[in-house]
């Protein structure tokens, strides 16, 4: 009897397995693809940017796990366009349609904190539940006029 009860519990503990089964990806193709539509324009509040929200990760599949959209954004001297001027995380957007069935598909954010003849460039990555982020978006460009 001891036999048969050693050998049942071997088999459920050899036996059970926990988390995900399937191929392991690398992490670059779960990430989700590149926002490539990032648009910008003036707005009476300050600069209005939208974009569209990535259905898919870089590997193929929905994506399930977006949280949030972290913009970034730089300031441009007008006396010197060329000088290295670092991205800085500006803001996040939530997501809040993750349990809904149908999901929003655009996005928009006024920056509101401009000012004008001040030249701004600003792009978008995606963040998933893990905290990683997508590769950047194209960049914006827009030069705030009074």
């Amino acid at each position: 009897m001891k036999g048969f009860v050693l050998a049942v519990f071997l088999l459920v503990i050899l036996g059970s397995a926990c988390g995900r089964k399937g191929d392991p990806h690398a992490p670059e193709l779960v990430a989700p693809e590149t926002i490539n539509n990032l648009s910008a324009q003036q707005d009476r509040a300050g600069i209005s940017l939208t974009w569209s929200r990535p259905a898919q990760y870089v590997g193929g599949g929905a994506v399930t796990d977006l949280v949030s959209f972290v913009i970034f954004r730089k300031e441009i001297s007008q006396s010197c366009r060329d000088c290295p001027v670092p991205y800085r995380a500006l803001t996040t957007v939530n997501v809040e349609d993750r349990e809904r069935f149908v999901k929003q598909r655009q996005y928009r954010f006024i920056d509101e904190a401009v000012q004008a003849h001040t030249i701004y460039r600003y792009r978008v990555s995606s963040q998933l539940i893990d905290g990683s982020l997508s590769a950047p978006s194209n960049e914006v460009e827009v030069t705030r006029e009074p």
